[in-house]
């Protein structure tokens, strides 16, 4: 066998082993292919939005309404807080200028009654 037969063979083999190869490459590609057609088939092409990217669009502007909406009703609430910690406040003012006078007219009750009780034990001394 001459030379040019052998690099003949070895070139066929070669091409054969090659192409043995990439067949099962290229099955290996068309399986995950199938595979990725099937879980990305749109089986729902009669819906509202048959596109996850429309859906997605469409929600957007019904998601930003419901912000808007959040937003004010959240600084309405901070405005009431807000009112009631006022009102709060006066109360608790109020409440102390009462006790102040109550515990200014008990101080006075008592001196009173201190005067009462010095002038009756005086009269009862001196009827004595």
């Amino acid at each position: 066998m001459s030379d040019a037969v052998v690099v003949q063979l070895i070139t066929t083999a070669g091409v054969i082993l090659v192409a043995a190869l990439g067949k099962v490459k290229l099955d290996r590609i068309g399986r995950d292919a199938r595979e990725a057609r099937e879980q990305t088939a749109n089986e729902h092409a009669d819906a509202e939005y048959p596109n996850l990217r429309d859906e997605l669009t469409a929600m957007r502007g019904d998601l930003s309404a419901g912000l808007d909406r959040l937003e004010a009703g959240q600084k309405r609430h901070d405005g009431e807080i807000g009112g009631i910690r006022h009102t709060q406040r006066q109360q608790t003012d109020a409440l102390a200028r009462l006790d102040e006078r109550m515990e200014g007219r008990d101080a006075e009750q008592r001196r009173e009654h201190a005067v009462l009780s010095k002038r009756l034990d005086d009269h009862l001394t001196t009827t004595d």
